[in-house]
C-alpha cells in the first residue's frame, strides 16, 4: 500500500501510509491517587512491556492508572496546521495543505506476569482522525480546494502478551475518503482489514470492502484529486 497523507512536519508523525499506526518511575513507588482514587503510575517505568512512550510518536502525552491487578495506559497527540506543503508529486503542480488536523488516542493494557515481574501488553486500541484540504493555491483562503479525511479505529491482540510480533490487528471504520467540500466522496477506502503477524508474517492485508486507494492504481486515484481541483 503506496498511499500517503500529507502529515505535519514533526519527528515521528509521517505520512500516512495505509496502514497503520497504535493505541511509571517504579510502579509501587509512583502509585498515587487519581482524580477519582484510582492509582497511577509513571509511564516511563521500564516494567511496561512494550513501553508506552518509546514505542509512540513524539509529543504523545501519556497516562497510567491501575485496574486491578492489571495498568491501562492512554495517549494522546492532536497537532493542527493553517498551511503548510502538501505532496508534490500527485499533479503537474505542487499541492498545499490547508486548515488540518491531526489527533491519536490510544489505550494500551497490560497484564501483570508474576514470573517475570514485569507488566504486559495483551490489547492496544488506536482511533485516527485527520482532515485537511489540498490545493495549489498557497492561500490559508483559497476556495479551489478537496477536502480529504481519515477516521478509523485499529484493534490489536497479542498472542504472546508483551510481544509486538504476535500482534493481530484489525481495521475498524472509514479509513480514508477525499472529495470535494460540497459533494459526493471520488476515493474511498473503507470496510474492514486484518494483518496477523503470527499466521502469515510479512503479508499484507486481507481486505473486506471498497479499497480505491490500497487495491486500486494510485496514479489513476491520484489524479482525482488533479482533476476535481482543474489541474
Amino acid at each position: 500500500m503506496t498511499w500517503s497523507m500529507t502529515a505535519p512536519r514533526m519527528s515521528g508523525v509521517r505520512r500516512i501510509g495505509i496502514v497503520l499506526g497504535v493505541v511509571g518511575l517504579s510502579l509501587a513507588a509512583a502509585g498515587g491517587a487519581g482524580a477519582q482514587g484510582t492509582p497511577t503510575f509513571d509511564p516511563a517505568d521500564a516494567r511496561l512491556v512494550p513501553n508506552p512512550i518509546p514505542n509512540s510518536d513524539e509529543g504523545t502525552t501519556w497516562t497510567c492508572r491501575a485496574t486491578g491487578p492489571d495498568v491501562a495506559c492512554g495517549g494522546r497527540l492532536k497537532i493542527s496546521w493553517e498551511l503548510q506543503d502538501g505532496p508534490g508529486d500527485w499533479c503537474g503542480v505542487p499541492l498545499y495543505s490547508l486548515d488540518g488536523t491531526f489527533s491519536r488516542t490510544q489505550t494500551r493494557f497490560y497484564a501483570f506476569d508474576a514470573a517475570s515481574g514485569l507488566y504486559l501488553e495483551y490489547k492496544r486500541l488506536i482511533h485516527l482522525d485527520w482532515y485537511e484540504f489540498f490545493t495549489p493555491t498557497p492561500d490559508p483562503d483559497s476556495t479551489n480546494v478537496v477536502l480529504a479525511r481519515l477516521s478509523m479505529t485499529w484493534i490489536s491482540t497479542f498472542q504472546a502478551p508483551g510481544d509486538l510480533d504476535s500482534r493481530s490487528t484489525r481495521k475498524q471504520g472509514i479509513d480514508t475518503f477525499i472529495k470535494p467540500p460540497n459533494g459526493g466522496a471520488f476515493i474511498l477506502d473503507v470496510g474492514q482489514k486484518t494483518e496477523d503477524l503470527t499466521i502469515a508474517p510479512g503479508e499484507d492485508f486481507n481486505f473486506r470492502g471498497r479499497w480505491d486507494i490500497a487495491l486500486g492504481d494510485p496514479a489513476v486515484e491520484f489524479g482525482k484529486i488533479c482533476s476535481a481541483l482543474g489541474l
